[in-house]
């Protein structure tokens, strides 16, 4: 979400984390308003009852450290047969505000500032960014210690400002002496791109013959969203319906 907010990107901004933990993957997807639809797959042999409150990012994703973390960036109006710009970089530190820290410095060359706190009711964070200058030129009013100073400030704040105050409240109380600018706020909200059309789609290109099977085999099809969990359940009726020849108007 903070990435996603500070590139004011035009189409969807997704994190991928993958590793070896009891978290296999893990993807969240954001959207330029700030609709935002996340999965988190844990694996097949995973005991969630088994993970502790505190688990740290190694914990749950890179127990052996060869954990990847990808930022993709997929435009909104992409031509056909274009690929999404993707970064991948090894995943670090023992959180995952670290593990960004270092994504951004090894793949975007940014020196960045992350404070991420969670609770069961609310999140919040802070992201801030060492800039390159315009043109590569320093400006007359450049201040070195600007970004040491302000890294530091970040620092203090606390798990319960993030997760209790307004976001100005908390830029306020950090910040006050640089007098930041507020240049966009908007609230983010859970949206999902499922569809009925998008599964019967995709049941579609599996073949009648593939669904017949299935459905002799289990009774039902049932295809579950990873991200907002619904579940659409399929009978020998439906692949019947799905592959029925379309009739042709007549002339």
């Amino acid at each position: 979400m903070l990435a996603a907010g500070a590139l004011d990107f035009d189409g969807a901004v997704l994190l991928q984390i993958a590793g070896d933990g009891p978290v296999k993957l893990l993807v969240a997807e954001v959207k330029r308003d700030l609709t935002f639809r996340i999965s988190v797959r844990l694996r097949d042999d995973a005991d969630p009852a088994a993970v502790a409150d505190d688990a740290d990012m190694k914990a749950l994703v890179n127990q052996s450290g060869r954990g990847r973390c990808a930022l993709i960036l997929d435009p909104k109006d992409r031509a056909p047969g274009q690929q999404p710009y993707q970064g991948v970089v090894a995943l670090e530190g023992s959180t995952f505000a670290e593990a960004f820290e270092a994504y951004f410095r090894d793949s975007a060359q940014l020196d960045t500032k992350i404070k991420l706190a969670a609770g069961d009711d609310a999140a919040g964070g802070i992201m801030l960014q060492r800039m390159p200058t315009e043109g590569g030129k320093t400006p007359e009013n450049y201040d070195p210690e600007g970004w040491n100073r302000i890294a530091m400030f970040a620092d203090t704040v606390k798990t319960e400002e993030l997760l209790t105050l307004a976001a100005g409240e908390v830029n306020r109380r950090l910040f006050w002496e640089e007098s930041p600018l507020v240049t966009m706020e908007k609230v983010p909200a859970f949206s999902c791109r499922c569809s009925d059309e998008a599964v019967r789609a995709m049941l579609k290109n599996l073949g009648e013959e593939e669904l017949r099977a299935i459905i002799a085999s289990e009774g039902k099809i049932e295809v579950t969203c990873d991200f907002c969990g619904q579940t659409r359940t399929y009978d020998d009726v439906d692949v019947t319906e799905l592959f029925k020849p379309v009739e042709k108007a007549e002339a």
